[in-house]
């Protein structure tokens, strides 16, 4: 017994529960044989290109006018 008192975990328990680690291990050492380059600094990191800026305004009036519906037409816009 563990000394909080609950029974310490099985091999099977650990691996199911760090299999993650695996997978991504093994999908880095993919993409490092199909792209020949290791890990990328944030320096060379490009979060900017592809990003697309809001229309704020047009968001904030579609919910305005949203809004004013009635609750079953509502209702059926975020569902449908």
């Amino acid at each position: 017994m563990s000394p909080i008192g609950k029974r310490l975990g099985t091999a099977t328990d650990f691996f199911s529960a760090y299999l993650a680690v695996f997978v991504v291990a093994a999908f880095w050492i993919a993409g490092y044989f199909w792209k020949r380059e290791g890990w990328l600094r944030t320096a060379q990191m490009d979060v900017d290109t592809g990003r697309r800026e809001l229309d704020w305004d047009l968001i904030n009036r579609e919910r305005a006018e949203i809004a004013t519906w009635p609750a079953w037409k509502r209702f059926f816009n975020r569902i449908f």
